[in-house]
């Protein structure tokens, strides 16, 4: 592995660092991720490696923003919501509290960059992965399908290996197996092995009472129950501003992160020196009072005719009926596409 270690780095001192984004290139842990990514083969992790410091390069990831997320608040909802007892960015999200009827991987490979690359910040030395929490309820194929997953999975699989913890899907049902069923033959099977899904609420809660503290754990679960009503009431339609009633729940994030990284950030960004974390877009508008106003979207009232999530039940979902169901031709995955061979 030594050896390895160096070959890579004398192959790689050709390269200018990227001014501001030295803390990936040249870093250590970094070159350690993508050979790992390869199973040490020097020669597919330099490759890798060069394509990731191209890509940062040329879309500037570290100052990345997300302008669906300023143009009509609450586009996206994806969003850092605390960490894990191991001290991993927890990131959440929900199809229902979405302010638009379709995604596209431009827009959604942008807001992933902005939410990971931020998550990046609030990670203390020891901590190099994330965990994701996926809420299905509101789940369509305009905002999720196999050609939109295949887009986002590998761009993340091509330029953060060996960064995914965890992912925990629920409120799912059978278009979502048929999605990922159609999207996993893509992916790594160590990939595919960290995706947990999780029907049942009470192996939700167990599930979550082994990875997450009392407070995140409590924050997750009012979450996921006022998303999955509908229609949804107005706090949770608008979840990046503060709550009106002081001890009401805060779909902005657990008590803790949103006291550190949210109310706090304005007076951050203006005393530090460094780079601070950046909250989800909306809230930031919303801290700075210059919040679009928020486009009012049907679906949302309309969820029982669109949401394909699942229930409550104990009783587990019969994947091979993901068989019977027909994904239109625009939704599937092209022909070109290849198969992962890095590990994300």
């Amino acid at each position: 592995m030594e050896k390895s270690m160096q070959s890579l780095k004398d192959r790689m001192k050709d390269v200018q660092p990227i001014e501001g984004d030295e803390d990936f290139f040249p870093n250590d842990s970094t070159m350690v991720r993508y050979l790992k990514s390869r199973d040490w083969n020097v020669d597919e992790a330099e490759k890798m490696l060069r394509n990731t410091i191209e890509f940062r390069r040329r879309t500037n990831v570290i100052d990345i923003d997300c302008r669906w997320c300023h143009e009509r608040p609450g586009f996206h909802t994806m969003r850092q919501v605390g960490f894990d007892e191991s001290g991993r960015p927890v990131i959440y999200s929900n199809f229902r509290q979405a302010a638009t009827h379709r995604y596209s991987a431009e827009d959604s490979i942008t807001h992933v960059s902005y939410i990971i690359e931020n998550a990046k910040l609030t990670m203390k030395p020891g901590i190099s992965t994330w965990v994701f929490v996926v809420d299905c309820s509101g789940m369509s194929l305009p905002l999720c399908n196999p050609k939109l997953g295949y887009g986002v999975t590998q761009t993340l699989a091509d330029h953060y290996p060996e960064r995914l913890g965890m992912v925990i899907c629920l409120n799912h049902n059978t278009v979502f197996h048929a999605v990922w069923k159609a999207i996993k033959v893509f992916v790594h099977r160590n990939t595919a092995s960290k995706v947990n899904l999780v029907r049942s609420m009470s192996k939700v809660k167990e599930l979550f009472h082994e990875y997450f503290s009392d407070e995140l754990t409590n924050w997750l679960l009012d979450e996921i129950k006022l998303n999955k009503k509908g229609p949804l009431c107005d706090s949770q339609q608008r979840f990046w501003e503060r709550p009106a009633k002081k001890d009401s729940h805060d779909p902005r994030g657990c008590p803790s992160y949103v006291a550190e990284y949210v109310d706090n950030y304005l007076e951050k960004k203006e005393t530090s020196n460094q780079r601070v974390h950046r909250p989800f877009p909306t809230m930031i508008d919303s801290l700075s009072g210059k919040c679009c106003k928020v486009q009012s979207n049907s679906s949302r009232d309309e969820a029982s005719l669109s949401d394909v999530s699942g229930t409550s039940s104990d009783c587990e979902l019969d994947s091979d009926k993901a068989d019977d169901i027909e994904i239109p031709d625009e939704f599937k995955i092209d022909n070109s596409a290849v198969k992962q061979i890095s590990v994300s």
